[in-house]
């Protein structure tokens, strides 16, 4: 829920200080991308080189939906800021780079913050 309040605040953020569409689109990319490397333990936590089945189990339908609509929300939101009609060649390249930052970057990053802030507590010895 987090990343979404955060998401909905950096989309007003764009349009309240008038970012144009490259910039908007790839600060939150790159954002994103540095803190899920920075909460990573591996490299393959990073980019999601595990199956897609293993990457649904371990997070979830929840997290999943909600990283969803972040990404969603912040395509919506660069397409909002400098809208100029889409030829089909254009949708076609906005789907894939949708499909791509999804599956490779955004798919997981709730778990991988959660997993980080849950090792980051301190033990409690027993006895």
């Amino acid at each position: 829920m987090q990343l979404i309040l955060f998401t909905i605040v950096y989309c007003f953020i764009t349009h309240l200080l008038n970012i144009s569409y490259g910039p908007a689109f790839g600060i939150i990319l790159m954002l994103f991308g540095f803190l899920k490397g920075f909460f990573s333990n591996e490299f393959r936590n990073f980019l999601n080189l595990t199956s897609s089945k293993n990457l649904y189990m371990k997070n979830g339908f929840k997290d999943s939906l909600i990283e969803l609509l972040c990404l969603v929300l912040i395509y919506i939101n660069a397409i909002l800021i400098d809208y100029v009609p889409f030829t089909v060649f254009e949708y076609v390249y906005l789907f894939a780079g949708f499909a791509i930052f999804y599956r490779f970057l955004f798919w997981g990053i709730t778990r991988t913050i959660q997993e980080r802030n849950v090792n980051m507590l301190p033990k409690h010895k027993k006895g």
